[in-house]
């Protein structure tokens, strides 16, 4: 009996699994392995940030930043980033910043070919200058309904601390333009430290 309820348990949570991947992918064409990963779609759940605020948001957020490391190691630019819904064209672009270890991943916008707005999706900064000594951006594409859900913070590994920068959602208008639909957070004294450091998109 015992066993049975955990054959049971185990398979929800597969199952679940499985679709929280599909959630954050997207397929590009009919080839399986031309996949495109969109982000966390935890990003976007009603009681997201509210969690994070909790004792173990350092570990939360460190386990989403190694899913986007690896899930944008060895992505590569080309025609397999673009896709479109509607009249939008959507582009990720993969830009090195300094060495070929250190990258950003650029949201672009379309609308009947021409570029028309660009964000910050992805980016992680381990060796500023003093601590905290992280700095990280994670973003989430929510297609169905063309919002971006971010979260940007600097940590510290060393006491596994989180300074909160700001918790956003934004919305692509019809012409392209990417708007800040809902600003959740914003700590204006580390949103100054983005400037020191020179971390402005």
């Amino acid at each position: 009996m015992l066993k049975n309820k955990l054959l049971i348990i185990f398979t929800c949570f597969i199952v679940i699994s499985c679709n929280r991947k599909k959630e954050n992918t997207i397929k590009l064409d009919n080839n399986q392995s031309t996949i495109l990963f969109f982000g966390d779609s935890i990003l976007g759940t009603k009681n997201y940030f509210k969690n994070l605020t909790k004792e173990k948001g350092y570990t939360i957020l460190k386990k989403q930043n190694d899913l986007y490391q690896k899930s944008y190691l060895n992505f590569e630019n080309g025609d397999i980033s673009q896709f479109n819904t509607e009249n939008i064209n959507f582009k990720f672009e993969k830009q090195f910043l300094n060495s070929e270890k250190k990258f950003r991943i650029v949201l672009y916008t379309f609308v009947d070919s021409k570029k028309k707005d660009s964000i910050e999706f992805y980016r992680n900064v381990d060796d500023l200058k003093y601590e905290p000594s992280n700095y990280t951006c994670l973003s989430y594409l929510d297609l169905k309904n063309k919002k971006i859900w971010q979260m940007k913070y600097f940590s510290s590994p060393v006491d596994k601390s989180v300074g909160y920068i700001l918790y956003k959602k934004n919305k692509v208008m019809e012409n392209g333009k990417i708007e800040t639909d809902s600003l959740y957070y914003l700590d204006e004294s580390l949103d100054v430290e983005m400037e020191k450091y020179k971390l402005y998109y």
